[in-house]
């Protein structure tokens, strides 16, 4: 078994190349980049994981654990050879997270409205301590399913939303 911090290590590598918010080709990575900078995570992937947290757990009944583990489901699934290998192919994925396969990844329009605003920070606060390392349970154990019904295996309740292996 590997290790969580060599997983999240290999997990936020994976994710920092080529993310970008538009549905197109990202652009390699300078091959010049030291391997610290490649460590810390884009404001691309902050911005992703914000809005996934928000559309998938923006809610007041939500708890920050299940928002973590929203955010954790995902970075599982980059980690899963069943699944895409970056953050944004996972997140924009037919069936998956809404209509984000069409779109690309966008906020909802409801997130504009003026009484969102803790909602929004909220979202991004999960997303700013997950990729500092912050994680919950599910994160490295594979847990991939994540929905208001259940599916995968070994799952659980949290707040109203299931997550399963």
């Amino acid at each position: 078994m590997i290790p969580q911090v060599v997983m999240h290590v290999l997990i936020t590598m994976a994710l920092l190349c080529g993310m970008t918010l538009a549905p197109v080709m990202p652009e390699p990575m300078p091959e010049a980049m030291t391997a610290q900078a490649a460590l810390e995570p884009s404001e691309d992937m902050m911005e992703m994981l914000a809005c996934l947290i928000y559309q998938e757990a923006g809610g007041d009944e939500c708890s920050d654990e299940c928002r973590i583990d929203v955010a954790d489901v995902a970075l599982n699934r980059v980690a899963d050879s069943r699944f895409p290998d970056t953050l944004y192919e996972v997140l924009t994925a037919p069936k998956q997270y809404g209509r984000w396969h069409t779109t690309g990844i966008v906020w909802p329009e409801r997130a504009s409205n003026p009484n969102e605003a803790a909602a929004v920070e909220r979202a991004y606060d999960i997303a700013r301590r997950v990729l500092s390392g912050e994680h919950g349970d599910l994160f490295g154990k594979g847990y991939v399913w994540q929905a208001e019904f259940v599916q995968g295996t070994e799952g659980f309740w949290l707040d109203g939303l299931y997550f399963g292996k």
